[in-house]
């Protein structure tokens, strides 16, 4: 099958995809307000009654509910965030990189990790799912390397298999791999606690589906304590 044929039915799949999920989140979001009501109407109402074990149960369903809300929100970001059409064009990725480096910086106040890119790295994808992807991919790097001594982020090119090949690099937390082979570009998949590092787990998740339309490839390299690379490619080269 070519690559155009391959490439037309992942968008395909991708606008059932994207009707499906507008759908879910339309039917989901009503009763959750309904539980969220109601719960915060039994503490009003009725909270004098309550011992201090029964207002907490209500709390983590008003949390729970605050949950899925949030992952409704992360899918739908998802599928906005990967789709509409493709225009391919070559593009300077080490000027990109170095655009979106600074729009990233703001959100890490304190935190400031050095940052190497490699000259004129060109690839074939669509402007704008491709600054989507790279904010993904970069974000996480910012994110990873808060509490790293002397934190880096480096961008670059290598072959692999014969293909050119980018990656982004940093020395932060890492993940073992073991634990991450078929999870780290999924959805809600995080290689972390809650409570070390905020996120839904959608922006690998987002770089994936990005990826996947321009016909290409994307994975990953990590280990605990010694950071992690991200390499992808477009089929277009």
């Amino acid at each position: 099958m070519k690559t155009a044929d391959c490439k037309r039915m992942l968008d395909e799949l991708n606008k059932e995809m994207d009707q499906l999920l507008y759908a879910i989140s339309h039917d989901l979001r009503s009763p959750l307000r309904a539980i969220d009501g109601f719960s915060v109407a039994v503490v009003e109402d009725y909270g004098d009654k309550l011992d201090d074990t029964g207002r907490d149960y209500l709390e983590r369903v008003r949390n729970g509910g605050k949950k899925v809300n949030d992952y409704i929100d992360g899918l739908l970001y998802m599928s906005r965030e990967s789709r509409g059409d493709m225009e391919l064009d070559t593009l300077n990725l080490s000027t990109l990189i170095s655009e979106i480096n600074g729009l990233v910086a703001p959100k890490y106040e304190g935190h400031t990790p050095r940052l190497t890119v490699a000259e004129d790295v060109s690839i074939v994808m669509d402007r704008r799912l491709t600054r989507n992807m790279l904010e993904k991919i970069l974000d996480n790097a910012w994110k990873f390397t808060v509490g790293t001594n002397e934190p880096r982020i480096e961008f670059g090119s290598v072959e692999q298999d014969g293909k050119p090949t980018c990656f982004v690099r940093d020395n932060g937390a890492g993940f073992d791999m073991k634990y991450a082979k078929g999870r780290i570009f999924g959805a809600f998949q995080r290689m972390h606690p809650d409570d070390e590092f905020e996120g839904l787990g959608t922006g690998l998740a987002t770089a994936k589906r990005i990826i996947s339309r321009h016909g290409g490839e994307i994975w990953a390299e990590s280990e605990p304590g010694k950071g992690t690379s991200i390499f992808f490619r477009s089929a277009e080269g």
